[in-house]
C-alpha cells in the first residue's frame, strides 16, 4: 500500500513539478533572450547617437565647403581653416579635423590628374598644431580609403587603426569618419574627423545591468574596438570565434543576431550582437552583449530544486503516516485494502469512498474517515497541481492541515510561479519603457535632420511633438540669444499647448527665474507643487494650475544653448525625465550645428552680395586699366629719367639712405671710398652714432628727425669723426614720399669740405 501510495504521488509531483520547472526554465531563458536583445538594441543606439553627432560634423564640413566653391583657392581655404580649427577646439574628443582637396580642382594651373592638398589640425597633448602638406603626386597612386571614398562617393567611417600625431607618445587606437566633396556630382575632395575611441571603453566596463554579463564594440573588419577585457582591444573577433563561424558576415551585413557558445572563462553564455549604422557608412559596426546562461537559469534552477525538496519531504510524511495506519491495523479489511489498492494505482474516484457504518469500531471507522479524507484531499490536491498546469494560479485550496506538507508545497510552488509571473510583467513594463525611449530617440531623431532653416519652424516641430510624446499639455522651448555678446538672456522661441500653436513673446534674463536658474545652473528642475500665479493652462473648459513642471536644460559638451519647459497635470516619471534629458542633448547639438549653419549662410549671402558689387566695378576697372596703362608708360619714361638723375648724383656725391628713425639702410661706393670702411660697417648704425653733440644739439637733432618724419627737407653742415678722421658735409635731407604722399625714408646728398673747412 505504501508503494502503490507513493508512487501515485511521485508521478502527480514529477509531471506537475517536471512541467512547471520546465516551463519556468523556458520562460526565464525566452526572456533573458529578450532582455539581451533589449540591452544590445540599447546600448547600440547610444554608440549610434554618439557617432552620428560626429559624422553630421563631417557631414557639414563636407557641405560648408561648397559654399565657398566660387570663391579665390587661397580665400576659400583660409575660411575652412578657421572653422575646422574652431571646430577641434570646441571639442576636446576629437583628435583631428582635416580637409583632402585635389591639386586640379581648387589650382586652376595644375594640369595633372594626380596629387591632393591634405591640411590638418591635430591635437598633441593641450595644444592645437597645424600641418599642410602636398601629398599623392606620384601618377597611378590610387589606392586607400581616401580613393575609395572619392571613387563611390559615400560617407564612409575607418577601420579603426593605432596612430600618434607626435614621435615618443604612446599610440592610440582611433577611427575617422570622412564625407566626401562633391561638386556637380564630381569628387573633389573628403572632409573628415579623428576620434579616440576609448571613450567606448569607459562605456563598456559600466555595463552590467546582469550579474557576470559583459559587453563589447567590435568595429566592420571584426576588430575589437572597446572590450570589458581590455587585452582584446584591436584584436580580431575572427581569431575566438572559430573557422566555420559566420559571425564577422553577420556584423558586415548589418543583420541583428544571436547566439550560444563559450566564453573566455570556459561558461556558455547568451550573446546578441546589434548593428550600430553610422549615418549613411556602409561600414556598420557591432555592439555585442553576453549573458551567463547559468545566471539566466539560476532563479528557475533554485524554484526547481526548491519544489524538489518539498515534494520529497512531503512524500516522506505521507510514507510515514501510511505506515503508522498499516502497522496500527494488522488484519485490514477486504474492501478497505481493495479501495487502498484502488488509490496506489491513483484511482482517487470520490465514488470510492468508503461508506463507514456507525456500529463499526473505532479503529475501522477513523480508518474508514481516514481513507475518506485522503481520497477527498488528494482529488483536491490534484485538481489544484491540475488548474497550476493549466496557469491558473488563482485557483482556491486549503491544505488538509498545518502538516499537509504535499499542499504546502503546491501553495509554494504557487507563490513561486506568481512571483514569477511578476517579475515577467515587471521586465515587460521596463521593455515597453526602454522600447518607448528607443521609439522616441529614433523618432526625434528624425525631426532633428528636417526644419533647420527656420529656427522658429523647428522649435514648434520639435515642442509640439514633444509636448504630444509625452503626454503633457503644454511647452516652450527657449534658446539663448547671444546676439548682444553684452545682453545675452533666454528666448521664448516656440510655445504649444492643447494641440494648438500659440504665438507669445518673451524674453527672460538669465539667472532671473526658474528658466533662467535652470540656464545658469545647467541642471534639471522637476516641481509638483506650483504657486498659483507661476503658470496656467488654458483650454476650452477654462484654466488650471499644472500639477507637475518639468524644465530640462539643452546643453552639449557642457555648452548650454537653452531649455525646454513641459508642464501637465499628470506627474513625469523618471524614465520620461531621463528621455527628455537625452532628446535635450540632440536639440542642443542640432541647435549648436544650425547657428553655424546661419553663420555661414550669412557669409555666403555676404560673399555672393561682395562678387555682384565686384561684378558691377569691373567694367568701371577695365575703363582705368586704359589710363593705368597710359600713366605707367609715362610713369616708366619718369623712371628712365629719374634712374639716370640718381646714378648722376651717385657719380658726384656722397650718398646714404637712412629710414624714418634715423638708421642707416644704404650707401654708395663714393662715401665709402671717402671714410675707408665697408658698407656692412654702416648698414644699421644711428645718423648720430659719430658725431659729438652737445644738450642743446641732441634737442635739435630730435626735432630734426620729427620734422624730415613729417615730410620736411633739412640742409645741414654735419660733422662725423670716423676712423679717428674728423670729416665735414655739407649735406641736403629730403624725404622720400610712397605711392600715397607719406614719408618711407630719407635721401641725405652731401658734399664733402672738409678741407675747406680746415683752410678757414
Amino acid at each position: 500500500m505504501l508503494v502503490y501510495i507513493l508512487s501515485a504521488s511521485l508521478v502527480i509531483y514529477v509531471l506537475a513539478i517536471g512541467y512547471v520547472s520546465l516551463r519556468l526554465k523556458k520562460i526565464a531563458f525566452d526572456d533573458a533572450k529578450i532582455l539581451t536583445n533589449t540591452y544590445a538594441r540599447e546600448f547600440a543606439n547610444y554608440v549610434k547617437a554618439d557617432l552620428s553627432v560626429d559624422m553630421n560634423m563631417t557631414r557639414a564640413l563636407a557641405q560648408m565647403s561648397k559654399i565657398y566653391k566660387n570663391l579665390p583657392p587661397d580665400q576659400m581655404k583660409d575660411i575652412l581653416n578657421e572653422m575646422i580649427d574652431h571646430l577641434i577646439k570646441e571639442n576636446p574628443s576629437f583628435l583631428s579635423t582635416w580637409y583632402n582637396w585635389e591639386l586640379s580642382a581648387i589650382w586652376p594651373d595644375w594640369d595633372k590628374p594626380h596629387g591632393r592638398l591634405r591640411i590638418t589640425f591635430y591635437r598633441v597633448g593641450s595644444e592645437i598644431k597645424y600641418k599642410e602638406e602636398i601629398i599623392d603626386t606620384i601618377p597611378g597612386f590610387t589606392k586607400g580609403a581616401y580613393y575609395d571614398i572619392l571613387s563611390k562617393q559615400v560617407e564612409y567611417v575607418m577601420d579603426p587603426y593605432y596612430f600618434t600625431y607626435a614621435e615618443g607618445e604612446e599610440e592610440v587606437l582611433m577611427t575617422s569618419v570622412a564625407m566626401p566633396v562633391i561638386m556637380d556630382g564630381i569628387s573633389v575632395g573628403v572632409a573628415g574627423l579623428d576620434l579616440g575611441l576609448d571613450r567606448f571603453q569607459d562605456l563598456i566596463k559600466d555595463i552590467h545591468p546582469v550579474e557576470d554579463s559583459y559587453a563589447f564594440l567590435i568595429a566592420y573588419n571584426g576588430q575589437f574596438v572597446a572590450h570589458d577585457r581590455e587585452e582584446l582591444l584591436g584584436q580580431m573577433i575572427q581569431d575566438y570565434a572559430g573557422e566555420n563561424s559566420d559571425i564577422l558576415n553577420n556584423i558586415q551585413s548589418g543583420k541583428e543576431f544571436s547566439s550560444a557558445r563559450k566564453s573566455y572563462d570556459g561558461r556558455d553564455y547568451w550573446i546578441t550582437y546589434a548593428p550600430v549604422y553610422i549615418g549613411n557608412s556602409p561600414t556598420p559596426w557591432s555592439f555585442g552583449f553576453a549573458v551567463p546562461v547559468d545566471i539566466i537559469l539560476k532563479e528557475a534552477n533554485a524554484t526547481f530544486r526548491s519544489s524538489i525538496f518539498w515534494g520529497v519531504i512531503g512524500l516522506l510524511l505521507i510514507a510515514f503516516i501510511i505506515w503508522l495506519i498499516a502497522h496500527n491495523i494488522s488484519h485490514p479489511i477486504f474492501k478497505t485494502t481493495a479501495i487502498l489498492k484502488e488509490l496506489a494505482k491513483g484511482d482517487i474516484d470520490k465514488t470510492k469512498k468508503l461508506k463507514v457504518k456507525s456500529n463499526s469500531s473505532v479503529e475501522i471507522s477513523e480508518m474508514g474517515n481516514s481513507v475518506n479524507t485522503l481520497i477527498d484531499g488528494l482529488n483536491k490536491t490534484a485538481d489544484f497541481a491540475g488548474e497550476i498546469g493549466k496557469g491558473n494560479l488563482e485557483k482556491e485550496f486549503e491544505v488538509l492541515s498545518d502538516k499537509d506538507i504535499l499542499g504546502n508545497s503546491l501553495l509554494e510552488m504557487r507563490k513561486s510561479l506568481k512571483l514569477a509571473q511578476k517579475q515577467d510583467s515587471e521586465r515587460k513594463l521596463e521593455d515597453e519603457k526602454q522600447n518607448w525611449a528607443t521609439q522616441g530617440l529614433a523618432k526625434f531623431g528624425e525631426i532633428l535632420r528636417q526644419n533647420t532653416d527656420d529656427m522658429h519652424e523647428f522649435a514648434y516641430h520639435i515642442i509640439s511633438n514633444l509636448v504630444k510624446y509625452i503626454d503633457a499639455n503644454q511647452g516652450g522651448l527657449f534658446i539663448i540669444n547671444d546676439d548682444d555678446k553684452n545682453d545675452p538672456y533666454v528666448e521664448l522661441l516656440a510655445f504649444y499647448a492643447y494641440e494648438r500653436r500659440k504665438y507669445m513673446e518673451k524674453r527672460i534674463d538669465i539667472g532671473v527665474g526658474l528658466i533662467g536658474r535652470c540656464v545658469q545652473e545647467q541642471k534639471t528642475i522637476y516641481m509638483t507643487e506650483l504657486p498659483d500665479e507661476y503658470i496656467t493652462i488654458t483650454s476650452g473648459l477654462g484654466q488650471s494650475v499644472p500639477n507637475a513642471l518639468l524644465i530640462i536644460p539643452l546643453k552639449v559638451n557642457d555648452e548650454i544653448f537653452g531649455v525646454v519647459e513641459l508642464a501637465g497635470f499628470n506627474s513625469f516619471d523618471d524614465h520620461i525625465i531621463k528621455f527628455v534629458e537625452e532628446v535635450g542633448e540632440s536639440i542642443a547639438s542640432t541647435i549648436s550645428t544650425t547657428k553655424i549653419n546661419i553663420k555661414t549662410s550669412q557669409l555666403l549671402e555676404q560673399s555672393q552680395q561682395q562678387s555682384e558689387e565686384m561684378a558691377a566695378q569691373e567694367e568701371e576697372m577695365r575703363q582705368n586699366m586704359e589710363e593705368l596703362q597710359a600713366t605707367q608708360e609715362e610713369a616708366a619714361r619718369r623712371s628712365v629719367e629719374m634712374q639716370g638723375l640718381l646714378d648722376g648724383l651717385n657719380a658726384a656725391n656722397l650718398v646714404i639712405e637712412y629710414d624714418l628713425d634715423g638708421h642707416i639702410i644704404d650707401v654708395n661706393s663714393n662715401y665709402l671710398t671717402l671714410v675707408g670702411i665697408t658698407k656692412d660697417q654702416m648698414v644699421g648704425t644711428h645718423h648720430s652714432d659719430n658725431m659729438h653733440f652737445t644738450e642743446q644739439q641732441k634737442n635739435e637733432n630730435t626735432q630734426f628727425w620729427k620734422d624730415l618724419r613729417n615730410g620736411i627737407s633739412k640742409k645741414e653742415t654735419d660733422h662725423v669723426e670716423l676712423g679717428g678722421k674728423e670729416y665735414v658735409f655739407v649735406a641736403t635731407y629730403t624725404p622720400i614720399l610712397d605711392e600715397d604722399g607719406n614719408p618711407m625714408k630719407v635721401l641725405k646728398i652731401a658734399t664733402d669740405i672738409t678741407d675747406i673747412y680746415k683752410a678757414n
